[in-house]
């Protein structure tokens, strides 16, 4: 540790510490021993010194990798600048400007209310981190904390634990539990720092939005207090499966922009939502495609809506829209939709006659062969619920003919978890000796069992 008149590499004297709290790294205020450039660059009004305060051999791999990478984007604005370094002093140290604003915590209080800025912050740490991607490094522990204030700007910091994807260390591939829990991306927990990618950062951005927006512990993401358009990114960042998040930083912040359309009310969330269905089904109509960047803009978009607004545009859809989430380029958004058509179903908000329509919509999902059987049994059930809450025969019987046509394994389980929700008559109307599935069968017979005690 330094302490206030020590100087360091002959260069530097310490005028006080300026924080403990870097993890390895300690960072002091200094002042330059000759007052005149340093590396033949002019030095800034106040400056910190980040040394690596540890002494094991892993430690100082980081540290020197750290001020590796950060020289080389020493001349980006996005990311923070290192005037000076030297790694074979001991301990290996790098220079920086005092950024007095200090990281984004600061402003959280501010964010809580102010829509412009939330935007403007989040599109920011998207592109800090898009210079990073850009030259095939990814950061592996975006946090708040990790970005500095730089009067209207910010700059992504802590590149420690960073890593360029064409290296992999050994402090890559054993350094499985470094990062910060509750932002860390669960491929991280199996893979290791190997798993890291864009879809990981990608993660990491979304955890640090909404502590930013709330404040709150960001292992548990609750949707209190945020707008629904904002909480749906934020869930779409954080997804557990790597390939439901935004894959792309570019996709995100266009992401972002949408959302803040909507909230600030730039455009009718409405109104594009039922253009880009339209655009969808005359395609579809006319020529039998569709593109699939097409498709997922509308299911964004969605997403983007406020509850009734949403149920509007989603009693529009078409039969024919079902039957394309089915193909394999579009499949995995499944769960998705049925996350948004739930609460439409559930609000019983439509004409009797809709629960018809709700049970062959979701028997289109329940029949495909690429959905997944998770996405078959919600499907099945926002059918019974639909035929339930609007008592429509022609809805039951369609859940009947679902529940019957159970053939697969897996799917009889989560089938048998539907019916044992629902022990009604018009389920345990059926015969099982007409159920494909033995295990169908044998709930049925249980539930009948149980209306009759």
């Amino acid at each position: 540790m330094y302490d206030a008149g020590d100087i360091v590499d002959g260069k530097y004297i310490v005028d006080g510490v300026c924080s403990t709290t870097g993890g390895m790294g300690a960072l002091v205020f200094v002042s330059p021993t000759n007052a005149q450039a340093v590396g033949g660059t002019q030095l800034a009004d106040r400056l910190v010194l980040k040394y690596c305060r540890e002494t094991d051999s892993e430690y100082i791999l980081r540290f020197r990798r750290e001020t590796r990478l950060l020289a080389e984007f020493s001349e980006n604005s996005k990311v923070v600048q290192v005037i000076d370094h030297n790694l074979e002093h001991e301990p290996p140290y790098y220079v920086m400007p005092f950024y007095p604003e200090g990281d984004l915590t600061t402003l959280q209080t501010e964010l809580a209310s102010d829509r412009s800025m939330q935007e403007t912050i989040f599109t920011q740490m998207i592109d800090c981190v898009a210079e990073l991607h850009a030259r095939d490094t990814f950061h592996r522990d975006i946090k708040p904390q990790n970005f500095l204030r730089d009067v209207r700007h910010i700059r992504v910091s802590d590149l420690g634990l960073s890593v360029e994807r064409s290296s992999l260390t050994a402090f890559t591939r054993s350094s499985q539990y470094w990062g910060t829990q509750g932002y860390l991306p669960p491929e991280f927990q199996s893979g290791g720092f190997k798993a890291a990618d864009a879809a990981g950062d990608i993660f990491m951005l979304g955890k640090s939005f909404y502590v930013l927006l709330t404040g709150r512990d960001p292992l548990y993401l609750i949707g209190n207090d945020i707008p629904d358009a904002l909480f749906h990114l934020v869930q779409k960042c954080c997804a557990i499966e790597k390939q439901r998040r935004y894959q792309t930083l570019a996709e995100l912040k266009q992401a972002v922009v949408a959302v803040y359309d909507v909230l600030m009310q730039r455009v009718d969330g409405v109104v594009r939502s039922r253009q880009l269905l339209s655009a969808i089904m005359a395609r579809l109509d006319q020529q039998n495609q569709f593109e699939i960047n097409e498709v997922n803009t509308f299911l964004d978009s969605l997403g983007r809506l406020e509850p009734g607004e949403r149920d509007a545009v989603i009693f529009e859809v078409p039969s024919s829209f079902y039957r394309m989430l089915c193909v394999d380029s579009l499949v995995g958004r499944v769960s998705d939709y049925l996350a948004l058509y739930r609460p439409a179903v559930e609000s019983a908000n439509y004409a009797w006659p809709y629960a018809e329509v709700v049970a062959d919509n979701m028997r289109i999902l329940f029949d495909s062969p690429a959905v997944a059987p998770g996405d078959k049994a919600i499907s099945l059930e926002l059918a019974i619920r639909a035929a339930k809450a609007m008592n429509r025969f022609a809805a039951m019987g369609t859940c009947q003919e679902m529940i019957k046509s159970t053939k697969d394994d897996n799917l009889a389980v989560l089938v048998r978890d539907v019916l044992r929700m629902f022990p009604d008559y018009f389920v345990t109307n059926i015969e099982p000796v007409n159920c494909s599935h033995d295990m169908v069968a044998s709930t049925i017979r249980e539930l009948k069992a149980s209306q009759q005690l």
